[in-house]
């Protein structure tokens, strides 16, 4: 037998080749390096357009000013697996504030007087090019993921791990669902080319190893060395401060492409979220006069309390400390979003419904009408989504038009028991900034958009995409024109309503949208709020662009908005040193924006 199988093994070496037995491993594919980006010099003339005020009945805010942004991203390849790199730069022109930058070396973060010590560089910037432009501390990492193809499984499977773009994870269309950045995993699988799957995981929020080891900073009694939760300094002087535990939140997207014939393409999307307490702003905008965020002021040591993260016994909740452990989103969303080509037509329809279950604490105060306080309520999601846009090609000119809508809710409808409007996981302010609009939407200047500054989220139709809870209505026609392949020229109107008449008796709440007004201005007694008006108003704008050479682009927009009177609210004694709130109607006032942008991309 030993014989035998000698000879086997003998038989086998000499009719199969050497080579089965010992190859040479393959070289390994060189080594690739490649530095893309753009850098652009923008100078832009707004008035009126609410960024820190959130008041277009106030029209005192103008300004004219100019900045450059630098983005780069640094790919390192071998082979099909690739890592990237990309960091952005966000710089005035001119010292904005008592030192360069709003986080770099000299920023003071404490005191009353931190945010003057810190600098202020404007919405969208984080610092200043002053005299000598020695600049320290404004460096943005936005991308930082390895990229490769995922082994042993039958079908091509692009795996892209770490801080990265959502990209089409969710959709096709810009920003209706899913946009921005994110730190997670996609999987891109190819079943054939007519059928493939992308699958993402984003971390929202990361709870580490929870309140025991990092406990929140907000807990009642007097700010001291002896309460180590409450906000203070070695020198025993309260701060501004927000809770810092955050839940475990997540959201994944599950999100077919099916291309049943060239020149169309399907792509339904299944997307879970789950919130823990408080979270991103981005993720959950305040709406209704509902606070997102748990804060303490370091200048009056006032405790503003989230229904989502109530601190400090507030509303009578016995052992609430400002993390918001057990109160719980479920957020669901399906939808489908596809894209039509055919000869010179352009089709783009996309749908979305959205439900779930959201939890909350009433607090009483503004929120008394809701409830009695210190009850925790759990609120139903039910809202829609609508976006269709069509176009046609003759020749030289491109004429497009869209239609959107996404539910709201009406003025008395109480926010802890049903939630009508559309909530998108983050379209990084971007919504409709592929249409042209330049104030209803980010435009050429896409550091500005009307009420644009984070602390009334729900405002800004390009994050939140529907009006405060009232939800939108949009239309629009535009065209455009290339005189020449270097040269093009276009304009467009784009009216807006809300789909629910908005309550302009209300007044803001800091992070919380508008709050509708229970009182009679009139007699002083209870009232259940009332809707007021639908009209946002409409834009008209004009833009060019001039390819001057190889690298280079002229950019060119204007942007002009007849204010409609649902932007109207009342106005806040905090803010405007008169009774809270105050007794008078307020009006609108125009919006208009014009901007001109030099971009170099390589």
């Amino acid at each position: 037998m030993f014989v035998l199988s000698l000879a086997l093994l003998a038989l086998i070496g000499f009719l199969v080749p050497l080579p089965a037995f010992a190859q040479a491993p393959a070289a390994a594919p060189a080594p690739t390096f490649a530095i893309t980006g753009f850098i652009d010099n923008v100078t832009s003339f707004s008035r009126n357009m609410s960024l820190y005020d959130f008041n277009v009945g106030r029209k005192r805010d103008s300004q004219w000013y100019a900045r450059t942004r630098g983005r780069f991203d640094i790919i390192g390849q071998v082979g099909p697996a690739k890592a990237v790199f990309g960091f952005e730069i966000d710089s005035v022109w001119g010292q904005t504030g008592f030192i360069d930058s709003n986080n770099g070396p000299g920023c003071v973060a404490g005191g009353n007087a931190a945010a003057v010590q810190c600098g202020f560089a404007g919405s969208g910037n984080e610092s200043s090019f002053d005299i000598n432009t020695d600049t320290q501390g404004n460096f943005q990492v936005k991308w930082l993921y390895t990229e490769f193809p995922m082994p042993l499984v039958p079908f091509a499977t692009i795996v892209r791990l770490g801080a990265q773009p959502f990209a089409t994870a969710a959709t096709y269309k810009l920003a209706v669902y899913a946009n921005g950045d994110f730190g997670g995993v996609n999987l891109y699988t190819t079943f054939s080319p007519e059928f493939k799957l992308q699958v993402t995981y984003a971390a929202i929020d990361e709870n580490l190893t929870g309140k025991p080891d990092f406990p929140p900073f907000l807990i009642a009694g007097s700010a001291g060395l002896g309460n180590s939760q409450r906000c203070t300094t070695s020198g025993n002087v309260q701060t501004s401060c927000q809770p810092q535990t955050r839940g475990d939140n997540f959201a994944i997207i599950i999100s077919p492409e099916i291309t049943p014939f060239k020149g169309l393409d399907v792509k339904p999307m299944y997307s879970y979220v789950f919130i823990n307490g408080q979270t991103s702003g981005s993720v959950r905008t305040g709406k209704g006069g509902v606070v997102t965020t748990t804060s303490i002021s370091g200048a009056t040591g006032a405790q503003t309390n989230s229904p989502f993260a109530p601190a400090g016994g507030g509303g009578g909740i016995a052992g609430a400390d400002g993390s918001g452990t057990g109160v719980h989103e479920n957020r669901h969303t399906i939808g489908v979003d596809a894209r039509y080509r055919m000869g010179p037509f352009q089709f783009d329809p996309t749908f979305m419904y959205q439900f779930g279950s959201r939890q909350a604490w009433l607090l009483g105060g503004g929120e008394a009408p809701y409830g009695p306080s210190g009850t925790k309520k759990t609120a139903d999601i039910n809202a829609w989504f609508v976006d269709v846009r069509g176009g046609f090609q003759f020749g030289p000119l491109l004429l497009q038009s869209m239609v959107m809508w996404t539910s709201g809710s009406n003025a008395k409808n109480n926010p802890y028991q049903h939630i009508g409007w559309y909530q998108p996981l983050d379209t990084d302010t971007s919504y409709s900034a592929d249409w042209g609009t330049q104030i209803f939407s980010l435009g050429i200047e896409y550091n500005q958009i009307l009420n644009g500054g984070a602390a009334q989220g729900g405002l800004n139709l390009g994050n939140s995409i529907g009006y405060d809870k009232y939800g939108r209505i949009q239309f629009g026609a535009k065209a455009s024109y290339a005189i020449t392949p270097a040269l093009t020229v276009g304009a467009g109107v784009t009216p807006n309503w809300t789909d629910k008449k908005v309550d302009t008796d209300g007044f803001l709440v800091a992070n919380g949208g508008i709050r509708p007004n229970f009182t009679s201005r009139k007699f002083g007694t209870s009232v259940a709020p009332k809707g007021d008006s639908q009209y946002l108003g409409t834009e008209l704008n004009a833009a060019l662009t001039y390819r001057f050479a190889p690298g280079l682009a002229f950019d060119w927009a204007i942007g002009y908005v007849f204010a409609g009177n649902a932007l109207a609210h009342r106005w806040v004694g905090a803010d405007y040193g008169v009774i809270s709130p105050n007794p008078r109607d307020i009006g609108v006032s125009d919006i208009l924006i014009t901007t001109a942008r030099v971009r170099f991309s390589f």
